[in-house]
């Protein structure tokens, strides 16, 4: 009897999770923080053991039941995304996440406070908190699930407002984020780990001294007041350089660059003449 009411449950939540998920197979990665979707949207990606993925998606915040891949053990779960979904607090999840998720994209929404913690995942790398107006205080637990992340997107939050950044950051996109008014530039002194950097849009007249030891690769710091870029901030690893408009002063500014920095490629810049 007990073996007959698991087969019916089973069905029965297999059915429910057929009705509520549309999953597919992917072969390409999610996780583009420019992508706006205006229909509450969560889109789940899962990875099996082979490297094949599963994109499960779904329309609807009250879900009740997690995607098939979730019952099948060849499959883990490595991406979760909640955008535009109104949400106000992290209780508001569907379910608990999974220790295998590792990118969690939560933007679009309407958070006001954001704690890296449980029942948050420990071994996330990659976290993205863009466009949620609202959001002010961002906290990040002194554990070891600070030390593991390496990716953080706050684009287009105006109010945020962070007493730390985690150590280990390699990628750090703080694009329109009125750092003008902010105490956040004395925090990045601290990640000489950052190899990706964005501080675009952020009506900068001066950058801050950054730690030698630090090695851009790329630095994106266009829409801004700067007329010239302090030679700390332009490393030999530098390959990707974002200057447009901008107020340099002078052409001789990017002959300098070239010169003091062989490896770069490209540099992205307004036509300006010297006088």
């Amino acid at each position: 009897m007990m073996f007959i009411l698991f087969i019916f449950l089973f069905f029965v939540g297999k059915s429910q999770s057929l009705d509520e998920w549309n999953c597919t197979e992917n072969k390409h990665f999610l996780f583009s923080n420019d992508q706006l979707n205006e229909q509450c949207t969560i889109t789940i990606e899962y990875i099996s053991l082979q490297h094949y993925k599963q994109i499960c998606i779904t329309h609807r915040l009250s879900v009740k039941t997690l995607p098939l891949p979730s019952f099948n053990s060849n499959y883990a779960m490595h991406t979760f995304k909640i955008n535009s979904c109104q949400l106000l607090t992290l209780n508001q999840l569907p379910f608990l996440l999974p220790a295998t998720v590792e990118n969690l994209d939560l933007s679009y929404n309407l958070l006001s406070t954001f704690t890296l913690s449980f029942p948050l995942p420990s071994y996330l790398k990659y976290l993205r908190l863009d466009h949620n107006p609202n959001l002010i205080d961002i906290k990040f637990s002194h554990n070891n699930g600070q030390q593991r992340l390496i990716g953080l997107s706050l684009r287009y939050n105006k109010k945020i407002r962070l007493s730390s950044l985690p150590p280990y950051l390699k990628q750090l996109d703080l694009t329109d984020c009125n750092l003008l008014q902010s105490p956040i530039f004395s925090l990045l002194r601290s990640l000489t780990k950052l190899t990706h950097l964005s501080l675009a849009d952020n009506q900068l007249k001066q950058l801050p001294i950054i730690d030698k030891r630090t090695q851009l690769e790329y630095l994106n710091l266009s829409n801004n007041y700067l007329t010239y870029i302090d030679s700390g901030w332009l490393h030999k690893s530098l390959k990707i350089l974002d200057l447009t408009f901008n107020r340099i002063e002078s052409t001789e500014f990017f002959h300098e660059i070239l010169t003091m920095n062989q490896t770069v490629k490209q540099i992205y810049r307004d036509p300006v003449s010297t006088n």
